[in-house]
C-alpha cells in the first residue's frame, strides 16, 4: 500500500511526528532492554543518552522550522543598522 502524494503540508507534519514518536518509543524499548544487562549506573547512563538525542533532534527540529519560516520571508527587505563597520582589525 502506497501512501498518498497530494497531502497537506499539515497532514506531513502530522505523520512525520507519528514517525518520530514511534522511533523514540522503539529506542527507549531498547534502551531499556539493555540497560537490564548492564545494571543501574548503564541504565541511567543510557537514559542520559537517549535524553541528549530527543535535545539534538529538538534542536535540530527548530532550526529547520526557523529556516522554512524564513524563506517565506525572503522578499521583504530588513533596514540596516550601524554603520556597516564590522570592527574588524584592518590592519596597519
Amino acid at each position: 500500500m502506497k501512501l498518498p502524494r497530494d497531502i497537506t503540508p499539515g497532514q506531513a507534519a502530522r505523520r512525520a511526528l507519528l514517525v518520530d514518536l514511534a522511533a523514540a518509543i522503539a529506542l527507549a524499548l531498547v534502551a531499556i532492554a539493555v540497560a537490564a544487562g548492564i545494571g543501574v549506573i548503564g541504565f541511567f547512563a543510557l537514559l542520559l543518552l537517549l535524553v541528549l538525542v530527543v535535545w539534538i533532534a529538538a534542536e535540530a527540529t527548530v532550526k529547520a522550522l526557523l529556516r522554512r519560516r524564513s524563506r517565506g520571508r525572503r522578499g521583504t527587505k530588513r533596514a540596516r543598522t550601524g554603520s556597516g563597520d564590522s570592527g574588524a582589525y584592518r590592519g596597519g
